[in-house]
């Protein structure tokens, strides 16, 4: 989507990476994006797109006022929470999202809610500062790209300390991230490293190399793309999975795969989960 828009505009101003790929994100860079640290730098008229972690209404408030053509690449679920949150703040709930404060999707949720009557709670520690809700009407919501293990453990401690909390949506995990996590967690124990390609600034990369870990991996590694790869890093190994967050372009994958085939005399295989139906 990056690529074509840049075709049809020339130069695109940006406020968060559209990619967590260093690698692209140059490539981009140098056919016309152009990355600012606040919307207040863009020049009146410009034309600006916003990421899949979308971003808070204030935000699109002021790139109307400058009279910005705004390209909205914002995930469809993160769109749908971000409607959920707006129309629950106006009917004067208290609102809990469970993620991480700095990350780009829950400030935007933030500004959805106008910071007012909602709380951000990351783990178990942060329920326990909750305030009492006894006599409020309260929901919550989910960061996206979590694990989702560790945010089924949030949302029960959260409904044992708050029995009148309710939520439209359940656990917003999205598809794409789910899948992996679940697959990561299948196989992790079978292999001797499991490799994430995706950015280190990624939470969704990062959180799959944690799930391996915690699903047995004897050695898990995040990288950007095969050039990151040490000798060392294969000591003892025989057997590799590799993995990808749900952002990372496919070739980056394409050229590992066929880096270590290069390297080693491999034997590849699809592994695809299935659900209870067999499919």
């Amino acid at each position: 989507m990056a690529n074509q828009v840049l075709k049809l505009y020339g130069n695109v101003y940006i406020t968060e990476d559209i990619i967590h790929n260093k690698i692209f994100m140059k490539g981009l860079e140098q056919t016309g994006m152009i990355k600012v640290d606040s919307i207040d730098e863009i020049p009146d008229g410009s034309v600006v797109m916003f990421s899949a972690h979308g971003v808070s209404p204030q935000i699109i408030d002021k790139a109307e006022k400058k009279e910005l053509t705004i390209i909205e690449a914002t995930c469809p679920i993160v769109k749908s929470i971000q409607n959920e949150v707006k129309k629950e703040a106006e009917a004067g709930k208290k609102i809990i999202i469970i993620g991480n404060r700095a990350h780009a999707e829950i400030v935007a949720l933030l500004g959805c809610a106008n910071n007012k009557n909602v709380f951000v709670v990351y783990n178990e520690m942060d329920i326990d500062l909750l305030p009492d809700f006894s006599n409020d009407e309260v929901v919550y919501f989910t960061q996206t790209t979590l694990d989702c293990s560790a945010v089924e453990d949030v949302i029960n401690k959260l409904k044992a300390k708050i029995s009148n909390i309710n939520s439209n949506t359940q656990n917003n995990v999205c598809y794409a991230t789910r899948e992996r996590q679940e697959a990561v967690r299948r196989i992790a124990s079978s292999v001797d490293l499991l490799i994430v390609v995706g950015s280190a600034h990624s939470s969704n990369a990062k959180r799959l190399s944690e799930v391996a870990l915690n699903s047995g991996a004897k050695k898990s590694i995040l990288i950007e793309s095969k050039d990151e790869l040490i000798e060392s890093d294969f000591d003892g190994v025989q057997s590799i999975a590799i993995t990808s967050a749900a952002s990372t372009p496919d070739e980056l994958v394409n050229e590992l795969v066929e880096f270590l085939r290069e390297k080693f005399d491999l034997i590849v295989e699809d592994f695809k989960i299935q659900d209870d139906s067999g499919k």
